[in-house]
């Protein structure tokens, strides 16, 4: 019976990020897929899309689970993408544990900024929030400027030396167990980027690089995050699971920019779903 991921992302009727990407992604990858949507967009949020429609489903989440739990379900893996609002993120603190299986793992991405601000709508008191979810997830993917506001430590971009890595561990293992996949702190300034990684449970950490292709294009975070989700819940290690991810994206995005209209039509990670799937049964053990 193949694994049960339940997703808890946004949904973007056109524009490809959160559960446009996740759900194929996983599903290419042999895991089933159930989805709890967050919000309800026309598109997403880029600049490029003006007057996108916006619906908050916090009133619905409760029902959706209610429901669900009177059915008996219970899950594999969660993984959680963009959430709208603080509301969201307490009931979610509470639910999630109702909701997964005794073996099963929580995965995090604290979607809420980059670049050193926050996303429109958001602000410090959504990260206060936010650290209390990351208490008790499994592995959290922030990127550096995410990671920086979670944990009040200051905003720098690219590599990140052993004295700021180490405060960064010391400051999520406050009040979590969680292990870490930093995303863009591979970022070398000479043509490399990448993320750090560190297992909680065996100590193992390091950093993954791979080519840096010109910019930051809407949608790689999920692409990454939903690639290393599928890796890991498919018997990958951290190491193997980051660096599959780092590995893979440039390839997506060059690809992608034989488009004209790639900021309006997105990555074309589709093109990539038959390598993750021939990847996922390698992992299994499967010919």
């Amino acid at each position: 019976m193949l694994k049960n991921i339940l997703i808890i992302h946004d949904i973007s009727g056109f524009g490809k990020c959160s559960t446009s990407v996740a759900l194929p992604i996983l599903s290419s990858m042999e895991l089933a897929t159930t989805v709890l949507p967050t919000s309800l967009l026309s598109t997403h949020t880029a600049p490029i899309f003006e007057d996108f429609t916006f619906l908050d489903l916090k009133d619905e989440m409760p029902k959706i689970t209610n429901h669900w739990r009177k059915l008996g379900l219970s899950f594999d893996a969660i993984y959680i993408g963009y959430l709208g609002s603080i509301e969201q993120i307490q009931f979610l603190r509470a639910e999630l544990p109702k909701l997964l299986k005794a073996d099963g793992k929580i995965y995090l991405d604290p979607v809420m900024a980059d670049d050193g601000d926050f996303y429109y709508g958001f602000d410090l008191e959504y990260a206060k929030a936010m650290r209390q979810l990351c208490e008790i997830a499994d592995v959290i993917m922030p990127n550096q400027t995410e990671a920086s506001f979670l944990y009040n430590l200051p905003y720098q971009e690219g590599l990140w030396n052993t004295e700021q890595l180490a405060t960064f561990k010391a400051a999520v293992a406050e009040n979590s167990q969680a292990s870490i996949v930093l995303t863009g702190a591979g970022f070398d300034g000479d043509g490399k980027t990448g993320a750090y990684y560190f297992n909680r449970r065996s100590g193992e950490e390091g950093i993954v690089q791979s080519e840096f292709v010109g910019a930051k294009y809407h949608g790689t975070g999920d692409i990454f995050g939903s690639i290393l989700v599928g890796s890991l819940e498919n018997g990958a290690s951290l190491l193997q699971a980051t660096t599959k991810a780092v590995d893979i994206l440039p390839k997506i995005i060059k690809h992608s920019l034989t488009d004209p209209n790639m900021e309006r039509n997105g990555l074309q990670f589709e093109d990539f779903l038959g390598d993750l799937s021939v990847y996922a049964r390698e992992l299994k053990g499967k010919k």
